[in-house]
């Protein structure tokens, strides 16, 4: 039996703009025979990506932690994270890349909800194995995913992230299993803490110290204990929410920057401009821009 490094590599860009709104499905079966790079170089995740193998066997290698591959198992991981497999011989299963702002731009129930929002991978372990009713309701979903990717078909970009929020929803409650059975650890605790302080206050609230102020710890500590639990900086926790919400203003309303940075809490405009392309990569207006680009396509598809 074969054994080779499998890399799923970046995704075409069918749904990707300015503002990187960015959806893809394949079966794996299909990717196997075509487009799957076989080679030892691990890759950096821009997107989420969901991986269900149907069948299989092998290992995945998320942030140096080692998982086997095994049936119906179920893979969730976030941008930023490294991933590689090494797989033994054939697969069948499908593969999602998505970014949170085409799932966010149709379907907005979901937000503050799910485990794309919280994105505490040391809480929700990304590692779901599928029972036999999670098994059916995820193959039909991923079907009628690939069946409307595959057509262009009325409406197809809505479809897509409604199928696509119901399918995050169905994670998140296996997820919300593993959560709760962690939540003993005090700084999974501190960090759940952080998380909602964070959801609740970033309009008035933009320095790791007031937020360790809240929770009586010190700012240091507090940095400390949610890069280990998240990987990620309590720094870069706050400017991403920020920025998401800022996303989420201009999509689902009319509202002009100076109302959005004012909203945010940010008293000078140009001030929210700089903190935007600073976290975000691209200026507010390129961002409006896409926008408006993308709604023009989507009355097209």
């Amino acid at each position: 039996m074969n054994t080779a490094m499998l890399m799923l590599p970046d995704a075409p860009q069918h749904f990707k703009s300015e503002r990187n709104s960015h959806f893809e499905i394949q079966t794996l079966e299909g990717m196997t025979q075509g487009r799957l790079y076989l080679n030892e170089q691990a890759e950096r995740l821009q997107h989420f990506e969901i991986i269900w193998f149907r069948t299989g066997q092998g290992l995945i290698t998320i942030d140096t932690v080692q998982h086997s591959v095994g049936q119906n198992m179920i893979y969730c991981l976030t941008p930023g994270q490294v991933k590689s497999f090494r797989i033994q011989g054939a697969v069948e299963g499908y593969y999602i890349s998505f970014s949170q702002d085409f799932l966010y731009r149709w379907a907005t129930y979901t937000i503050g909800s799910t485990w794309l929002d919280t994105d505490i991978s040391g809480m929700s372990i990304p590692v779901i194995k599928a029972d036999e009713e999670m098994k059916d309701e995820i193959e039909d979903l991923m079907e009628k995913m690939e069946k409307e990717y595959t057509h262009h078909y009325l409406l197809r970009s809505e479809i897509l992230a409604g199928l696509l929020n119901i399918l995050v929803i169905y994670i998140t409650r296996r997820l919300q299993l593993r959560v709760n059975e962690l939540a003993q650890s005090k700084e999974i605790e501190l960090v759940r803490k952080f998380v909602s302080l964070v959801k609740a206050q970033f309009r008035t609230m933009k320095f790791v110290a007031d937020y360790a102020s809240e929770l009586f710890v010190t700012a240091n500590h507090l940095n400390r204990i949610v890069k280990k639990i998240t990987g990620t900086p309590a720094s870069s926790h706050i400017q991403q929410h920020i920025i998401m919400e800022a996303k989420r203003q201009a999509l689902h309303s009319n509202v002009s920057m100076k109302e959005i940075a004012y909203l945010l809490g940010f008293e000078d405009h140009s001030h929210f401009s700089k903190y935007f392309k600073n976290n975000s990569g691209m200026n507010f207006s390129s961002f409006k821009k896409g926008l408006v680009s993308d709604l023009v396509a989507a009355a097209h598809d």
